[in-house]
């Protein structure tokens, strides 16, 4: 299956919020991986302490020695269920950054091992920063690297040194998109084309989903139908859509597709991620 890696510019955007929306409307089977440096924030938040994980990322760390069979083998033994069903995984992260710089040496074999998971995988990255601890191998694994970000000048101004990192890193900028949370602000034309990156698709600012899935405040049950949860329907099945050569062929139209639809490939209508915004509380 395919990997998506998402990334913050920092400044709080709600990337691990967004991961966890996109994975619980994912159309096909997905594991959702911390692997944010930083350390992970699902357990605490979203299970709100009451699921006992297993050791996680560190786990499948543990194994690279081992070789890639034997990584692939603790994964599943490593994942816990995210929801009710069996199509919907979570690998938690690390518990303290501390651990972030033992566990750098091992990025690129635990990257091979996600992309090779027969789910599709999301991966959260976090904010990226410069330095020896950042998952690199995830974003050079993933067929699509998505920074998220809200549509704010302060934003733009922390995605710009990032997306010409996350560049570096991928030579060139061919799997690279935006995702947008929240209205108000810069429009997604004006994003797209300060970042020269096109903006794949937008979630709403819904306060009251984001809150169960950040603090697991209110009930997991009640989430079906909510703002947050359709446009993450949406942005899912664009960015399953988006192959390691879309973004590159949207970035000369990038100002055309964010001003005049939802940015999204195959023209879905606005009634998607960016009506679902306006309907947003």
């Amino acid at each position: 299956m395919a990997m998506y890696a998402l990334v913050s510019p920092g400044g709080s955007p709600g990337v691990t919020t967004t991961a966890l929306a996109l994975a619980l409307a994912w159309p096909a089977p997905v594991l959702l991986a911390e692997c944010d440096p930083a350390g992970g924030d699902i357990l605490a938040g979203l299970f709100a302490g009451h699921l006992t994980a297993p050791r996680g990322l560190l786990g499948v760390a543990f194994e690279a020695g081992r070789g890639q069979a034997a990584m692939a083998a603790e994964l599943a033994g490593q994942v816990a269920p995210l929801d009710g069903s069996a199509s919907r995984m979570f690998l938690a992260g690390l518990s303290d950054p501390r651990q972030a710089p033992g566990l750098a040496p091992a990025w690129p074999a635990i990257a091979r091992t996600l992309a090779g998971s027969a789910h599709d995988v999301i991966a959260d990255c976090g904010r990226l920063d410069a330095g020896d601890g950042q998952p690199a191998a995830v974003l050079a694994e993933a067929v699509a690297v998505v920074m998220v970000l809200r549509p704010s000048l302060r934003q733009v101004a922390r995605a710009r040194p990032r997306i010409e990192m996350i560049t570096a890193m991928l030579g060139g900028p061919d799997r690279l998109s935006l995702l947008l949370v929240g209205e108000g602000g810069r429009g997604a034309k004006e994003v797209a084309a300060a970042l020269g990156v096109p903006v794949v698709a937008s979630l709403p600012l819904d306060g009251k989903t984001a809150a169960v899935l950040s603090d697991g405040e209110g009930r997991r049950t009640s989430l079906v139908g909510r703002p947050l949860l359709r446009a993450a329907g949406t942005a899912a099945a664009a960015l399953r859509r988006a192959g390691p050569g879309w973004a590159a062929g949207q970035a000369g139209r990038g100002a055309r597709t964010a001003g005049g639809g939802t940015g999204l490939p195959g023209g879905l209508p606005r009634d998607g991620a960016e009506a679902s915004a306006r309907s947003a509380p």
